[in-house]
């Protein structure tokens, strides 16, 4: 009996550190484009269509494939298809190493339909195999996706820099090169699916009307889909928007970027407090209205009290984090099965990230219309004063 104990202890082990190494690829290969696009714009000489389109396109396929990555639960193993997402996001790597506009565009896609895969089935995948640790280990697997895109981004254009005056000739250009260097990364998981012996388990098997289409007439559903939906297009249209949004107020543009580098930074801080404790930290909805309370004062510091911006950087990325966190903790929190908790992430992801790619365009055309920030801030707190309502309703009830 106890060798059974320890060898299944083994497989969780094997299965944590590849849930986290795939983690570590769910941010970075988008967050560690952007720092290049001057040099890609100028190598292929891009339009800045071409060039917005390069950063929005795996946002949107985010959105496109994530019901499908729900459908795939009803027909293979989760693990499995999350090792074919992690095939994708390391293909998507390779191909927009390759230093062309179309390849570009195909790694786009192939990274995106992989990242969505992960979105989408970790939480589904954390409900049914560590149903009692479910916030904690959220909390660092959205830690891992901090550190990921901290080190994709940060080390993008350094490692551009290097291959220029490295001296030795390279068959690709210098942003060929870090993007490639880039993709290391993901070859971590894949050595642990290679090389450890990871459980597959399959899902027992339920009538298709559980997830779909009794899933979308689910009021808890549309709370929690609602929710998360409302996080990302807050965060994505402030990540956007707020270096501009301080140009504007008369700060320089290495300030602004360093109060966006803070809100980034500060996102890292949920995991660490909610991790160890949370048990300690009281209701989820009271952990909710923190986030989403914090998230709602700092827009209302940015559009009122703009000298104090650092500060409303660091709650901002704090806030949002930990609502990201909590969000996806609903998912497998609110759910009855890990196929629910991926059709319900699949539901979540299909209308946030169609929010999150049309959300900044729509923001700075009303900029375009009123020539100021106000009006867009303004918009930006009722939206944020709509996710307090929606945490409240979507977190679980307290226990009696």
């Amino acid at each position: 009996m106890n060798t059974l104990r320890r060898l299944a202890q083994h497989d969780a082990a094997y299965l944590l550190v590849f849930i986290f190494l795939i983690s570590l690829n769910l941010r970075g290969p988008v967050t560690g484009l952007p720092p290049l696009l001057d040099r890609i714009s100028q190598d292929l000489h891009l339009s800045s269509s071409q060039s917005g389109l390069l950063t929005s396109l795996p946002l949107l396929i985010f959105a496109l494939f994530a019901p499908v990555a729900s459908w795939l639960t009803r027909h293979f193993q989760i693990e499995r298809i999350l090792a074919t997402g992690v095939g994708l996001i390391a293909l998507g790597m390779v191909a927009r190493s390759l230093g062309s506009l179309s390849t570009l565009y195909m790694g786009a896609v192939l990274i995106g339909a992989g990242i969505a895969i992960g979105n989408v089935l970790l939480p589904s995948l954390l409900k049914r195999e560590f149903p009692n640790h479910i916030v904690q280990l959220t909390a660092i697997y959205v830690l891992m996706m901090s550190v990921g895109g901290f080190i994709m981004s940060s080390f993008a254009v350094p490692l551009s820099v290097f291959a220029e005056g490295s001296g030795f000739t390279l068959p690709m250009s210098s942003w060929s090169f870090a993007l490639a260097c880039q993709g290391l990364m993901i070859l971590l998981p894949l050595v642990v699916w290679f090389t450890c012996k990871i459980t597959q388990h399959h899902t027992p098997q339920i009538n298709n009307t559980e997830v779909s289409p009794k899933l979308w007439r689910s009021v808890t559903a549309w709370q929690v889909a609602g929710f998360l939906a409302v996080n990302s297009l807050v965060n994505y249209i402030v990540v956007a928007w707020v270096p501009s949004i301080l140009v504007s107020y008369g700060y320089t543009d290495s300030t602004a970027g360093l109060y966006q580098g803070y809100l980034q930074l500060a996102g890292a801080l949920p995991s660490l407090i909610l991790a160890p404790f949370i048990h300690r930290l009281g209701s989820h909805r009271r952990l909710c209205l923190i986030a989403t309370g914090l998230t709602w004062l700092s827009l209302f510091g940015f559009l009122y009290l703009p000298s104090w911006s650092g500060v409303w950087a660091v709650s901002f990325g704090f806030g949002v984090s930990m609502g990201f966190i909590l969000g996806l903790s609903f998912v497998s929190l609110r759910t009855n099965s890990p196929k629910q908790a991926a059709a319900l992430s699949g539901m979540a992801q299909l209308i946030g990230y169609t929010l999150a790619a049309l959300g900044p365009v729509l923001i700075g055309a009303l900029h375009d219309w009123r020539h100021s920030w106000d009006e867009p801030l303004y918009v930006l707190l009722v939206i944020g004063f709509l996710w307090m309502i929606l945490g409240w309703m979507a977190s679980p009830k307290p226990s009696k």
